[in-house]
């Protein structure tokens, strides 16, 4: 109790205004087609902030190195190949960046004991070698993922070497599952041998800081037809421990960047903090 008041505090500084949005109650869903279990809240409203309030459409952000502390904590976006058939607007790895960026690093220092601060998040290309620097890397709208042969070969070592990723800010339904699937089809190519699973609520992954239940999780945003319940998926390695942690139906990023802009649930917002220092604090010490 005591962290949840220190978070909420903490947020209440940074937050000038917030709408509060109600839940659509859809009563207890079944077993997806993604095979995670239902029961799942929505919004029935939309908290979505601009991709990006440092102006372009990512093409012009690079992976050229940042004056961080690689000693501490840094959080770092990974920068993939997109997909052909994705067309104009902000580049989907780019979704929140800088703004979750800096948001995310900073509450994990002023709410942990974790050595880090806004400015420890760095951009780094997913065919690079620079990917083993970083053992926590965040991938945006991974529904648009597209893996040359030298991306796969990258990526598996990286995981064979320890490494963690979140996957975050892609939905879809049963109708619609083109983003699912695509992400799906193209993690196999790294995993061949493994599944993605649904992870339940007692995993230490909502436990390992903060006690969570991700039934409580409600996404930004909720669109009839695109956007289905709040799904936390992973895969594991033989040792059972989540290497790829997918957040599907949801944007904890988006919360993250809505902070000091007033356009989403205090409440929300302090949860998805809540549950980064969960991935983060799992990764670093599993």
């Amino acid at each position: 109790m005591k962290k949840k008041l220190v978070v909420a505090a903490i947020l209440l500084l940074a937050t000038t205004a917030y709408a509060q949005f109600g839940p659509l109650d859809l009563g207890q869903l079944g077993i997806g087609r993604n095979g995670a279990a239902g029961g799942f809240r929505f919004n029935n409203g939309s908290c979505i902030v601009p991709g990006t309030r440092s102006g372009g459409n990512g093409e012009a952000d690079t992976s050229a190195p940042r004056n961080i502390n690689r000693a501490q904590f840094v959080y770092a976006r990974v920068r993939y190949h997109v997909h052909n058939w994705r067309r104009g607007g902000e580049v989907p790895w780019h979704h929140d960046y800088p703004d979750g960026d800096t948001m995310f690093p900073d509450n994990l220092g002023r709410l942990t004991s974790v050595a880090t601060d806004p400015e420890q998040f760095q951009i780094v290309d997913i065919d690079s070698k620079d990917l083993f620097k970083y053992p926590f890397i965040y991938m945006s709208e991974p529904g648009y993922l597209d893996l040359y042969p030298d991306d796969v070969k990258n990526l598996r070592e990286y995981f064979d070497r320890g490494g963690f990723l979140l996957m975050d800010d892609f939905r879809g339904t049963e109708g619609n599952m083109g983003q699912y699937l695509n992400m799906a089809e193209q993690m196999a190519k790294v995993f061949p041998d493994r599944q993605i699973e649904a992870v339940p609520a007692n995993h230490p992954i909502f436990h390992s800081f903060y006690d969570l239940d991700p039934k409580d999780m409600l996404a930004p945003y909720f669109n009839p037809g695109e956007s289905g319940p709040v799904e936390f998926l992973a895969i594991k390695d033989s040792k059972d421990r989540i290497q790829v942690m997918i957040d599907f139906n949801n944007d904890i990023s988006e919360y993250w960047q809505a902070l000091d802009v007033g356009t989403c649930s205090l409440h929300e917002s302090g949860r998805a903090v809540e549950l980064g220092i969960n991935y983060a604090i799992y990764a670093m010490t599993h």
